[in-house]
């Protein structure tokens, strides 16, 4: 028996060895999760702005160009439970912080979590880099970087060739997407989208209602502006969305917004912006960020209270 147990100990910790290894070296890997949390860490007691939402407000809004300092705190799927947590984990650091600015997007209200979408694996970054313990301490799935293939491969792919493969992983100084270039690809159909966000179960909306008051409560006994937005699409993509669902988060964001008299800018049809301005057809490239922030900073000035 004991001979046995010496041929596993032989066999399994070599394996253990390189596993650990490998684990943490992939986190020596710069991204946004961790940079995040370091800029809130050292930034928030300094912090003015702040943007919170998904990848539309991570891909499309630039921070540097309002007044004030800003910070970009959206990431690809973030959810509402998320941005309230991000929102409030700082909370006892906030001396300055004005401004809340925060997306609503086509399936912002129906989405029932993040474990339970195609985007799960980003579970394990809220876990490792975030201080977010809602997922479970037990599962290798919400804590190993080693734990989800793909996006391991691509940052063992940064360590040996030392250029991120992967347009998610990266962000600048503010916070916000680098990889949102403007090509000349073909992203005419909007229908691969368009399936993915639609919800047909809709149970989820009260709950998702009660975190955004959460947000909305949390801003307003710290006399913070929380403003509400929806970035620009393009036609491929909001010509396709189901009507039942757009005319269900409408309903709802005038709802919230009346209760809590917050200002609301829709730009989802906005003619201004062309095809340049996008970096497929639900998000904007760098230079519709640009634009866009522009227009938002613009229409916040002309509407402050």
């Amino acid at each position: 028996m004991n001979k046995f147990l010496r041929y596993c100990i032989y066999f399994v910790l070599p394996i253990l060895i390189v596993a650990i290894s490998v684990e943490y070296l992939i986190r020596q890997v710069p991204n946004p999760y961790k940079y995040k949390y370091e800029w809130m860490q050292k930034n928030a007691e300094d912090v003015e702005i702040l943007i919170l939402g998904s990848s539309h407000a991570f891909y499309g809004i630039r921070p540097d160009i309002f007044e004030g300092k800003g910070f970009n705190l959206a990431n690809p799927s973030q959810l509402i439970e998320q941005d309230l947590f991000l929102l409030t984990y700082w909370a006892n650091k906030y001396h300055n912080l004005k401004t809340v600015i925060y997306p609503i997007s086509y399936f912002t209200w129906f989405t029932k979590g993040l474990e339970y979408g195609g985007a799960s694996y980003r579970c394990r970054y809220y876990s490792i880099y975030m201080d977010y313990d809602s997922f479970s301490h037990f599962s290798p799935f919400y804590n190993l970087e080693i734990a989800e293939s793909k996006t391991a491969i691509y940052k063992i792919k940064e360590l040996l060739f030392g250029s991120n493969c992967n347009p998610d992983w990266s962000c600048d100084e503010y916070g916000c997407s680098f990889f949102n270039k403007y090509s000349e690809k073909d992203f005419i159909n909007g229908e691969d989208n368009v399936l993915r966000e639609h919800v047909k179960n809709w149970n989820y909306v009260e709950k998702n209602y009660a975190r955004m008051k959460d947000i909305a409560e949390f801003c307003k006994k710290r006399n913070i502006q929380l403003i509400l937005i929806t970035t620009p699409c393009w036609h491929s993509y909001y010509e396709r969305l189901h009507q039942d669902q757009l005319t269900k988060m409408y309903e709802i964001t005038h709802r919230f917004q009346k209760e809590y008299d917050l200002l609301y800018f829709d730009y989802l049809k906005d003619p201004r912006f062309h095809i340049k301005d996008f970096y497929n057809n639900s998000h904007l490239s760098d230079i519709g960020a640009i634009k866009f922030t522009e227009i938002l900073n613009e229409d916040i000035k002309s509407n402050e209270k």
